[in-house]
């Protein structure tokens, strides 16, 4: 009996290794190269693409045949700018033995090297990724390298593949009717799965466009995806651009083309990239490949909170976008590194070096949607010393024009109405808003009365403001130099503290009060009126009499120009405390001040040549002619001439009766002596310039 068994055990392990030793040498001398029509074909016919199996293709020997085929290419629809749509330097497919038996197929690993896949979508809609089976008409246009009957191929029960290895892969995504291209450079990519009921694991390292991309992700079972179940999960975390985002969705659709999916996407960028500052987002996204609606549970941009509803609509021909958002505070100056500023104002002139600087103003981003937005902030901090509340806006972006109207916001107390729009077609921009009741000192803190011995103000200080300005241009330079229109602020009856200035100490304006060296015996100033109105005309900003403090005891009216081309300077400034009388007369004419230079480096002097044709004028003229010059500055309505043919030249009453007849009489009286005495000086300057040589 055991001599039995023992030749049974041989006769078994005999068999064995004879089969084993069969099976070796089948592999061994197994050739592929034969059955390479047959693969060519039935792709063919499943496709109506040309499967090309150009290189050699072989079985590697190991306990887990490996089957290698070299130079292998799909080939694309006759529309597309390529032959193929696939092609590989070589491809290496591991398939275990023993599932077959289950009619499942068991792919250990497959190894692609050099990759490329060329995706197009004509310029009618098709894309090449759609396969049709070919008919009766079609199938002879092809030509097929198969010399043998058609073989009937059927897909398995099951089909899995366990590993999956990309090396040095190219994707090509390109758009031919909008000639949009992505270019993907796959340096690595791993697919892991233990079998077809399990989770799959990706690890990919590209370059998108050039720009490095890593990711990991978890997605559901290959099963699970072949029977197109819905809410199919994938949880993936991308570090691109120097930002990281983690994706928690579901999909559904994905094989039969009606994607849609619901999920949980957050967002990290750090301070400094992309030159902005640090935001993180977290938000539920839901939708499908033609409209994403996104609610954002919270977006902090530097410490700004931001949430609301995003849609996207991407079906037509350049997508649409409707924004709803709202914040309780938003704070400016923590949404970019400081930068010097560049301003038009004379209360910091000591920060406007270099004017405007000529840098790029780049508009592209307004033509690549269409979009609607309403937003409101509670708070809106503009900079350390002015914020606005109650912010609202809405903005319409339509083929590269942006309007936001209305723009309307609490500003000191008071309220802006204002409206803007940017035409990114022609690079153009205008700006329309006006603001009521806005009381300074609520508006800049800093203009208040703190102590009894700093200038502030007490009571009063409500404002109107108009600004009404249009530009063009590709830099702001350009921009500020093409301005036109005009700039006014009104402050209307106020009480204001005199005393040594804290706020605006080292400004432009610092420097013209301590050189009118005013006394005043009151602690307290009353101030009936005053005007800031400039007229812009291609850059040159006019002051026509336009700048005016009225105040019982001194009135100053400013007159000149500030040119934006070359930040040039030319105002004076014409103070004078109490009536016109012979007692002040000579303090009125030393007290003439002009303003010249640049708004870099304002120089502050006494206005000669007004003095001296102010004393030519009364030698010539008589006392007449200083009365002319001084009467604007000294009537008892020069804010109503600051506002003259404005909107606003009703808010103060004309001069009345007497006091207009000789206010136009003084004018005109003034014009014509004007005119003479700079006659009488050009011809004086020209005499001495031929006696000294200078002059011929």
């Amino acid at each position: 009996m055991i001599k039995f068994f023992k030749f049974l055990l041989w006769s078994v392990f005999g068999l064995v290794a004879v089969a084993a030793i069969a099976l070796f040498v089948f592999i061994k001398t197994f050739d592929l190269n034969k059955y390479k029509s047959y693969a060519e074909k039935a792709v063919y016919e499943q496709t109506g693409r040309k499967l090309s199996l150009n290189g050699d293709a072989w079985l590697k020997i190991s306990l887990v045949p490996t089957a290698v085929l070299n130079d292998v290419s799909l080939s694309n629809p006759a529309w597309a700018p390529t032959p193929d749509m696939v092609k590989a330097k070589s491809v290496e497919v591991s398939v275990s033995v023993l599932p077959l038996l289950d009619k499942e197929i068991v792919i250990d690993t497959v190894q692609l090297v050099e990759p490329e896949v060329y995706l197009y979508v004509s310029p009618t809609g098709e894309n090449n990724w759609t396969f049709e089976k070919p008919g009766v008409q079609t199938a002879q246009a092809a030509p097929l390298t198969a010399n043998d009957a058609a073989v009937e191929v059927s897909a398995p029960l099951n089909l899995v593949a366990k590993e999956v290895d990309i090396e040095n892969g190219v994707v090509i995504y390109q758009d031919l009717k909008s000639r949009s291209k992505t270019d993907v450079r796959v340096q690595s990519f791993a697919l892991t799965a233990e079998d077809m009921a399990s989770d799959v694991d990706i690890v990919a390292d590209l370059l998108f466009n050039g720009e490095q991309i890593n990711a990991t992700a978890t997605t559901g079972s290959i099963q699970s995806l072949l029977r197109d179940e819905p809410n199919f999960p994938v949880h993936a975390k991308v570090k691109a651009y120097g930002a990281t985002v983690d994706a928690d969705v579901k999909l559904s659709g994905l094989l039969s083309g009606n994607i849609s999916f619901v999920g949980n996407v957050s967002a990290q960028n750090p301070a400094g990239n992309f030159g902005a500052p640090d935001v993180n987002l977290q938000t539920a996204l839901s939708g499908n490949v033609k409209n994403i609606v996104a609610e954002i549970q919270k977006l902090n941009v530097a410490g700004n909170t931001i949430t609301g509803t995003v849609k996207a609509d991407l079906s037509g021909s350049k997508p649409y976008v409707n924004a709803v958002l709202k914040s309780p505070k938003i704070d400016v100056t923590k949404l970019s590194a400081p930068v010097k500023k560049a301003q038009v104002s004379l209360v910091s002139s000591a920060e406007a070096a270099n004017f405007v600087p000529a840098t790029p103003v780049d508009l592209s981003a307004l033509k690549l949607v269409n979009a609607d937005a309403k937003v409101n902030v509670t708070t809106l901090v503009v900079n350390k010393d002015m914020a606005l509340s109650n912010v609202s806006l809405t903005a319409k972006l339509n083929n590269g024009v942006l309007n936001v109207n209305p723009l309307n916001a609490n500003l000191g107390g008071g309220t802006l109405n204002a409206n803007a729009m940017v035409n990114a077609n022609q690079n153009v921009f205008s700006l329309d808003a006006k603001g009521q009741n806005i009381v300074l000192q609520s508006l800049v803190p800093n203009l208040g009365v703190t102590d009894d011995n700093h200038f502030g103000i007490g009571s009063g200080g409500k404002t109107d403001l108009s600004l009404n300005l249009q530009g063009e241009g590709k830099t702001v330079r350009q921009i500020v130099e093409s301005l036109n229109g005009q700039v006014i602020a009104i402050v209307g009856e106020s009480r204001i503290q005199t005393g040594s200035l804290k706020y605006l100490e080292g400004s432009i304006v610092s420097q013209i009060l301590r050189t009118l060296n005013i006394k005043t015996k009151e602690k307290v100033m009353k101030l009936q009126c005053a005007v800031a109105r400039a007229d812009i005309k291609n850059g040159d900003a006019s002051f026509p009499k336009g700048i005016v403090f009225n105040a019982k005891d001194l009135t100053v009216v400013g007159d000149g120009s500030v040119n934006l081309k070359n930040d040039k300077i030319n105002l004076t400034i014409h103070p004078f405390n109490g009536k016109l009388a012979d007692t002040n007369v000579v303090q009125a004419i030393s007290s003439l001040l002009k303003v010249s230079g640049t708004i870099d480096s304002p120089r502050l002097a006494l206005d000669n040549s007004a003095v001296i044709k102010n004393v030519v004028g009364v030698a010539a003229a008589g006392p007449a002619f200083l009365g002319s010059q001084l009467l604007l500055d000294v009537d008892e309505s020069p804010c109503y001439t600051a506002l003259k043919g404005t909107a606003y030249q009703s808010m103060f009453p004309a001069p009345k009766g007497v006091q207009a007849a000789g206010q136009s009489a003084y004018q005109g009286a003034s014009d014509a002596i004007s005119g003479g005495v700079n006659l009488i000086t050009d011809t004086a300057k020209g005499v001495l310039g031929i006696l000294s040589g200078k002059k011929k």
